[in-house]
């Protein structure tokens, strides 16, 4: 099949679309601008080197609430520390050998991409690699040991000072709130599917259906990013989920995709003269108006014949909808939001995955090339390829060619046009550090402002780190082209290198770590089948469901950002791999409820009686059977063979029983008809 890739016109459109006004976004932007400011000035009037890297964490790890961002601040100072005392206890240790030196980037790359795989803090993990090779660099000059002791240690005082600025913007400015927040964000984009759909129920003219469309798409180009920040805020505050419904993250999923949807919807069809398009999309509103009111309406028994252009819509309306219902249960309040604390740090499996370890050498390779690379040619100002690699942490081709792509972009926006242009056009004019702190807060909120886009962020965050290593490299203006040249020439080095191993070296394609991914979620959800009958204590009982539920609702959330990448896997498979791709998203998408609602059975007092039913207990072996068949066939990409030998939900003699095995049974085989579209070939 041939590619059908997007033209130039359309990427444009897309980055313009991007760039839109969303809810939150001119606040943040703000925020992040002012805390970059009060840094910058700090900085300068302390004369603390690192300006570059310390600048650009405020934009990595800035988040929605001061008691995250005082949470995240301090882990990212442990791990500026813990880079600091591995250095020189590595230089102590071996009399400062240059081969142990490198061993030692080879070490720490590995393990920072291991942890960037296989750990629930995967942030921390890059940070680690980042500022260990920015420091051991240091090694490498000519300078006495007790001055690079002592800037060493500065490392450390520079990102305590910039993120502690971070945290204190937070507690003067971010709001103290987030549970309102998300329930107004949710509340909002249900009020605007009920908008648009009463519009098509209503046969209203083409001006009114696309003044009711216009809201859906600026909140499908939010996607679901601002909801499921703010979900970690609450889960790292562990705040009362007050009017929150069970399983919010996978929730934040499910009606990201609905908005997505709804809008393809309403712009493949900007009039509504058919009578039964009619009333399917009052079917449709009237689902949206009990969901934004906070319950969630029963699934009829009875399908409802739905309009083909509706299809994705009311698939994913019914997944929202096939979710356990809240009963009012003290104890489901710990299944709205979990709290960080119960977050196991290694994902469950991660460190028996072969991919994780390949990973971890791939990152270890790139970071390993780039350091002998500017030995070799004894060219150390190109030093900045080996933190580029830190920076450009990629996962697949697909995600690697995305990444590149807006490397690209951001770093000749950032690098060349900003920053070089800076450097000749503006900064022989500029005297004073008012004028500097301006220049700079102009640039970020540029790049803060694209970061929080939905398609291009990674290109915001690119603008900010090529600006910053270009202009800000050192505590004085730069008053020399070369080094900036230099810095730039080691950005290009390191992409290169990262281009050659993901991607011709060690490819993994899009699609395969989606389907390894939906293999994840599918086995999380046979393992928790096997729970309910289980003799583990009420303790470790606990701590198992949480590392699924962590595990099965973080895996659902990757795969919808996966899915988009697959936007930029060319070849001759483009099509196919991006309906395999949708495919997938939706098996797993479907796939959610059924884990939700066997969670609810376990937590739920009432319920718990169903989880020692002999009859029950066969089926879920079945279906924990089948689920685990279900996953070796789509990592192997072999053909989905249904499941046969199903137990008939009529043995059961109490009604209850019966209607959750049929919702059991009938959620199993939404999925595996799902699946059976997907082609093995793929």
């Amino acid at each position: 099949m041939a590619s059908s890739l997007p033209s130039i016109a359309r990427w444009f459109a897309w980055f313009v679309d991007d760039l839109r006004p969303t809810p939150g976004r001119l606040e943040s932007t703000l925020r992040i601008v002012l805390t970059v400011v009060l840094a910058l000035t700090l900085l300068l009037v302390l004369q603390i080197p690192f300006v570059s890297i310390s600048l650009y964490l405020i934009f990595v790890l800035t988040r929605e609430s001061p008691a995250v961002s005082l949470r995240a601040a301090v882990l990212t100072v442990i791990v500026a520390s813990i880079s600091v005392a591995i250095e020189l206890g590595v230089v102590i240790a071996t009399n400062n050998d240059p081969m142990v030196r490198l061993l030692s980037v080879v070490a720490v790359a590995f393990v920072s991409g291991v942890l960037t795989q296989a750990s629930s803090f995967a942030p921390l993990a890059p940070t680690l690699g980042l500022l260990y090779c920015t420091v051991i660099a240091l090694w490498e000059t000519q300078s006495p040991a007790d001055a690079i002791v002592k800037r060493s240690l500065y490392l450390i005082g520079a990102v305590s000072l910039v993120l502690g600025c971070s945290v204190l913007i937070e507690y003067l400015l971010a709001s103290r709130s987030p549970v309102d927040r998300l329930q107004r964000e949710l509340k909002t984009r249900y009020q605007a599917l009920e908008t648009l759909f009463r519009a098509y129920e209503k046969g209203a003219s083409k001006e009114d259906l696309f003044a009711a469309y216009l809201p859906v798409a600026r909140l499908a180009l939010a996607g679901q990013r601002g909801m499921q920040e703010l979900y970690n805020v609450i889960s790292q505050r562990n705040l009362d989920q007050k009017g929150l419904m069970l399983g919010t993250r996978t929730r934040i999923v499910l009606l990201a995709e609905l908005i997505d949807v709804s809008a393809a919807f309403a712009a493949a069809h900007p009039s509504s003269d058919a009578a039964q398009l009619r009333e399917s999309c009052e079917w449709v509103a009237d689902r949206c108006r009990e969901l934004g009111s906070g319950s969630t309406p029963p699934l009829p028994q009875e399908t409802k014949p739905i309009v083909a252009p509706l299809h994705r819509v009311d698939e994913t309306l019914r997944s929202l909808m096939a979710m356990s219902v809240n009963s009012g249960d003290s104890d489901e309040k710990k299944l709205v939001i979990l709290p960080a604390a119960r977050v196991p740090f290694f994902l469950p499996g991660a460190l028996r995955a072969r991919g994780t370890f390949l990973f971890g050498l791939k990152i270890s390779l790139c970071a390993t090339l780039c350091y002998i690379a500017y030995h070799a040619l004894d060219y150390p100002e190109i030093s900045t390829a080996v933190t580029t690699v830190f920076v450009a942490g990629l996962t697949s081709t697909g995600v690697m060619k995305q990444k590149l792509t807006h490397r690209v972009v951001g770093s000749t926006i950032g690098g060349l046009l900003l920053g070089l242009g800076s450097i000749v056009f503006l900064f022989p004019h500029m005297d004073s550090i008012t004028a500097l702190c301006g220049l700079v807060a102009a640039v970020s909120f540029i790049a803060a402002w694209c970061s929080a886009g939905r398609r291009f962020s990674y290109v915001g965050l690119q603008i900010a780190f090529s600006f910053f290593s270009v202009t800000l490299a050192t505590s004085s203006a730069p008053t020399e082209l070369a080094p900036a040249r230099d810095r730039l020439v080691g950005i290009g080095l390191a992409l290169l290198i990262m281009w050659f191993v993901f991607d011709q070296v060690w490819p993994v394609r899009t699609l395969t770590l989606m389907r390894q991914a939906l293999a994840r979620v599918l086995r999380g959800e046979a393992q928790l089948f096997g729970l309910a009958g289980s003799t583990f204590g009420v303790r470790d009982l606990t701590s198992r469901t949480d590392a699924l539920r962590h595990s099965v609702s973080a895996t659902i959330a990757e795969i919808r950002m996966l899915n988009e990448a697959l936007l930029y896997e060319f070849g001759a498979n483009h099509e196919s791999h991006k309906a395999a791709g949708e495919t997938i998203l939706r098996a797993a998408l479907s796939s959610g409820a059924l884990f939700w609602n066997e969670l609810a059975v376990l937590e739920r007092n009432q319920d718990r009686d169903l989880g020692g039913d002999p009859g029950l207990s066969t089926i879920r072996s079945t279906l924990a059977g089948g689920l685990d068949a279900l996953a070796e066939s789509v990592t192997k990409n072999r053909q989905i063979e249904p499941l046969a030998g199903l137990p008939f939900p009529e043995q059961l003699t109490e009604a209850r029983e019966t209607e959750y095995a049929n919702t059991m049974m009938s959620r199993y085989r939404d999925v595996e008809s799902i699946l059976s579209a997907l082609s093995p070939t793929m």
